[in-house]
């Protein structure tokens, strides 16, 4: 039996609880989800975790990606936006191979009716090669196309920590190494996914009745976890109670509390 990991995410681009409103994770069609940019952190704890010797894997343990909306107050709705699991991982680079499979064609170029002139491909750069080798990256669509201040673009941070601003440079779309042997060192956030599409919002949220609640619970012992404050309550300064925020990247789940939680979703999808 493969061993069950969940990692439970907060979409920070979605208030809506029944209704994905980002374009991470971008639904290609029922079967496929692409995960690209956001969530920075996750996807470099997996690039340190799989790629030691490939950087295009299959992972042999069943990774589950779960998000939920986003909310302010407990007062608020929060529900289950989607569920997906990880059936690839790999760089920015080997992703752009996909665009050439007819099935990818919504990743090529997407136009949102709010932004019919504006290209919102997830994914979003394309790789720069020199001599045969991954040398830097070219902002393709218009996705992540702010720039901070400290001048280094949003779509750029999406494969390198701004830390090591000293090992690159950007002029207009590309970003360059400045030394190509370094490159797996400086990508250190080149990850993206494919996942198995096991829900999706698309009007309906997930509900999270009292057997996910009482999982989550059992997983944050004291925490006093209910279906709005999934990561429970602490007491503030002024001695009220105050709804925790995710800690990290993500809430990591897994044994049996894993186990039972991917039952609850599987059995529990809107439409099902």
């Amino acid at each position: 039996m493969r061993r069950i990991e969940i990692f439970l995410c907060v979409d920070r681009n979605s208030r809506n609880p029944d209704k994905v409103e980002g374009l991470v994770p971008f639904r290609v069609d029922d079967e496929i989800l692409f995960f690209g940019p956001d969530q920075t952190p996750l996807r470099a704890e997996f690039r340190k975790r799989f790629f030691t010797y490939k950087e295009d894997i299959k992972p042999e343990v069943d990774l589950y990606l779960v998000g939920v909306n986003d909310v302010a107050s407990p007062e608020e709705t929060r529900k289950i936006l989607w569920v997906g699991r990880i059936a690839r991982l790999m760089t920015f680079a080997i992703a752009n191979g996909l665009l050439r499979d007819p099935r990818f064609a919504p990743l090529l170029d997407f136009r949102s009716e709010k932004e019919p002139e504006r290209n919102l491909s997830p994914l979003h750069i394309e790789p720069i090669g020199i001599m045969g080798k991954l040398a830097g990256y070219r902002h393709r669509t218009d996705y992540h196309d702010k720039v901070g201040r400290d001048g280094i673009p949003d779509w750029a941070k999406d494969v390198v920590d701004p830390r090591d601003k000293r090992e690159f440079g950007i002029a207009g779309k590309d970003l360059l190494l400045r030394d190509v042997s370094r490159r797996k060192k400086i990508f250190r956030r080149d990850c993206c996914f494919l996942c198995e599409n096991i829900f999706f919002a698309q009007g309906h949220g997930m509900a999270i009745g009292d057997q996910m609640v009482s999982l989550l619970d059992q997983w944050q012992p004291g925490q006093g976890v209910d279906s709005v404050a999934i990561f429970g309550y602490s007491q503030g300064k002024d001695g009220r109670r105050v709804m925790n925020k995710l800690k990290g990247s993500a809430l990591h789940i897994r044994f049996k509390i894993a186990d039972g939680m991917i039952d609850y979703l599987t059995a529990n999808r809107p439409g099902r």
